[in-house]
């Protein structure tokens, strides 16, 4: 399947985010040029002020060789000491540009200090020497200047350059990216999407650009290989759906014989005590006829009326003997108890009876987490799966909730089963439950019996009860809570 192309709009805050960054780019390269020019600047007014001491020593120099008229007069020691001190801070400052100036300096400071017998010809070689030195510095500050003007040139040829080409590399900047980088991230953006929707789409290589060839190849494998799990997966999911149905099936008609067992065990219980109502009438009957049979036998009556009596004491005899029977059959081993952990068990039961309800009817159960009772595990199962089904029929086959909880006080553990339905009548809260007795018309009578008949075995407590607006409720509380919970 070949995905729809989308038209890659370049977002706001990328072009923003390219034109801050071309202009802080623009801006330092003018900030590096204003930099350099300041440093190239930096030197000229220390080496002008150098000049200017320098000339000042010149211009001592000319005084004190005017004011020595031969060549034998002396020198004026003030000047003499202030143009050496001139000197001297020109060698320590070392503001010059040539590179021969310290040299210089030291020489004539030399020749000032000298101690010869002709200070005129100390102060025209000291002369000769500060000229010399000032035209290397004069000579050296015009190329300064020269640099200066030059780089200054260059800067604003280049300034001119930054600001025509940024335009034009940004421009180019954002088709290239445009083309090689966000077209192909914002379709591949687009097919995530489509992912995220199960839509297992290609991308079409024709118009990627080579360099994303390989990302989109392995996408498009990728996709391929998900639309195949996904099939292996719907194809799973629809066999254990079928399983689970199969299995639920099975478990509900389990359940349904379970029912059919329970009510047949209500009959046998019936069935016993009839059994046990019948047995002692026969046995006095039987008793009666043995107590007739003597006396006939000794008498004067007719001779077969003994042999009757007798039949009818053998035909009661076995009468007798068949109800013990059926009395011994009657009773059967209770199911042993277990610790259940009862949310487990719950919603186990809630899991298969949803495959047993009308969708229209909703189940919603609170439990207790980590309760544990100990109770006869299929028989809890079975009474709480026929108050669920007594509230399903309760409803009429109208939309409803089945509202389970279950809750504990520390000892004893409360079941409640609430439907939505008309609720229990009048006479059947003031009766209770019995045997055969229904709210139905279709109704058998077993199934609150059935839950009756399971509490009562484990010393509990039943009630019935009708909540408002409508619906009805059955609560079981059981002493039945696991030892580490009590």
């Amino acid at each position: 399947m070949r995905a729809e192309r989308r038209e890659a709009n370049l977002p706001i805050w990328i072009t923003v985010s390219l034109l801050s960054g071309l202009l802080m780019i623009s801006l330092m390269i003018q900030l590096a040029m204003a930099w350099q020019s300041y440093q190239r600047i930096l030197p000229l007014p220390k080496h002008i002020a150098h000049l200017e001491r320098l000339q000042s020593a010149l211009f001592d120099t000319e005084e004190s060789l005017a004011l020595t008229d031969g060549q034998d007069a002396a020198a004026d020691p003030a000047i003499q000491s202030r143009l050496q001190r001139y000197l001297q801070e020109l060698l320590e400052r070392g503001n010059h540009l040539a590179a021969n100036t310290p040299d210089g300096l030291g020489a004539a400071l030399k020749v000032l200090a000298a101690d010869t017998p002709e200070p005129q010809l100390r102060l025209l070689q000291t002369l000769k020497i500060l000229r010399g030195i000032f035209r290397e510095e004069a000579a050296a500050h015009g190329k300064l200047t020269e640099s200066i003007a030059a780089a200054a040139k260059f800067e604003v040829e280049l300034g001119i350059g930054i600001t025509l080409a940024l335009p034009l590399s940004a421009v180019l900047l954002f088709y290239l990216m445009r083309r090689r980088i966000f077209q192909p991230l914002q379709q591949m953006g687009y097919m995530m999407e489509l992912l995220g929707e199960r839509r297992y789409q290609q991308i079409p290589l024709e118009r990627i650009d080579p360099a994303f060839v390989p990302i989109f190849a392995n996408y498009n494998s990728m996709v391929v290989r998900l639309s195949e799990l996904e099939a292996e997966h719907l194809q799973n999911r629809q066999n254990l759906e079928l399983l689970v149905e199969q299995a639920a099936g099975t478990l509900i008609a389990q359940q349904r014989n379970l029912a059919q067992t329970e009510r047949f065990a209500a009959l046998g219980e019936i069935s016993a005590r009839l059994v046990h109502e019948l047995r002692n009438p026969l046995a006095g009957i039987k008793m009666a006829c043995i107590n007739l049979q003597q006396p006939l036998q000794i008498g004067e009556v007719q001779p077969d009326a003994a042999e009757r009596i007798g039949l009818v004491i053998a035909e009661i005899e076995r009468i007798i003997s068949t109800l013990n029977r059926c009395l011994q059959g009657a009773n059967h081993e209770p199911e042993p108890l277990r610790a259940v952990l009862v949310d487990q068990a719950v919603s186990e039961l809630l899991m298969l009876a949803r495959y047993q309800l009308p969708k229209s009817i909703t189940l919603e159960y609170r439990g207790c987490p980590g309760l544990i009772c100990r109770l006869p595990d299929t028989e809890f199962r079975q009474a709480l799966l026929n108050l669920i089904l007594n509230a399903q029929q309760a409803m009429d086959g109208n939309s409803g909730k089945i509202a389970i909880s279950a809750a504990t006080d520390g000892r004893r553990m409360t079941l409640a089963v609430c439907d939505d339905g008309h609720g229990f009548s009048g006479e059947f809260l003031e009766n209770g439950i019995r045997d055969f007795v229904s709210r139905r018309a279709d109704g058998t009578g077993l199934g609150l019996s059935m839950v009756k008949r399971f509490v009562r075995n484990l010393n509990g407590e039943i009630k019935l009860y009708n909540r408002q607006p409508h619906g009805a409720c059955v609560e079981i509380i059981l002493n039945c809570i696991a030892p580490h919970h009590e």
